[in-house]
């Protein structure tokens, strides 16, 4: 899969979001959606199927695992009420020898609550430092076999950033830089332009190369070691 085969599938992810899934086989004219549906897991299925595509060493242990529930439990770290182990859900794992070495997390846009999402990157960056090394394990959500795994000490967290929407060009690039600031974070923005959800049949878009290529090269190096 290409970037452009990625971002034109996310678009048409949207578009298909629109419509309802069971369409009648008659009488359709009388049947509507109000709202689309959410296209968060279509998104994580598909950059998942984008980074498997580059792996070219088939015999590497290397594993890219969508939404794990990965549990803390047996350790000392808790959730923020402090009566559980801490349960964090990242849209993408990457896994190599039962060592987790990326998380990610993908966004349609950075919209409008970006204070909050700036301060959960710092709660997220501080959470690193403090599961590095750890045991952790999570249930194959197929087969509900458990996978122990280890994070990696120098595991990283990456925003991946669909469009550019809801913000400002020069708030978005101060956001941007204040990301990329954090020791354990990183983020990337795909796509410049008209959102991949604006609602018109021929949008204006850019695919930030740079951006991406430089994605690709953290896919490449993580997956084919």
């Amino acid at each position: 899969m290409t970037q452009e085969e990625f971002i034109k599938e996310v678009r048409n992810s949207y578009l298909k979001a629109r419509k309802c899934i069971y369409p009648p086989k008659n009488n359709f004219e009388k049947l509507s959606r109000g709202t689309s549906h959410s296209i968060s897991s279509v998104t994580e299925d598909l950059f998942g199927c984008y980074c498997a595509e580059k792996i070219t060493k088939k015999e590497n242990n290397a594993m890219i695992f969508i939404d794990p529930p990965i549990s803390f439990k047996g350790t000392t770290l808790k959730n923020k009420s402090k009566r559980r182990a801490l349960l964090i859900r990242p849209d993408l794992a990457f896994v190599v020898n039962d060592i987790a070495t990326v998380l990610f997390d993908i966004k349609t846009d950075l919209g409008y609550k970006r204070k909050d999402f700036f301060n959960q990157a710092k709660e997220r960056n501080a959470q690193l430092d403090k599961i590095k090394k750890k045991k952790c394990s999570f249930n194959d959500g197929e087969t509900k076999e458990k996978n122990e795994i280890v994070i990696s000490e120098n595991i990283k967290f990456i925003y991946i950033i669909i469009s550019q929407g809801n913000i400002t060009r020069k708030i978005q690039d101060e956001f941007i830089s204040q990301i990329k600031e954090l020791e354990n974070m990183d983020i990337f923005l795909l796509t410049n332009g008209g959102h991949l959800n604006t609602y018109v049949d021929e949008i204006s878009y850019t695919i930030n190369k740079n951006e991406f290529n430089r994605l690709d090269n953290i896919i490449n190096t993580e997956l084919n070691f």
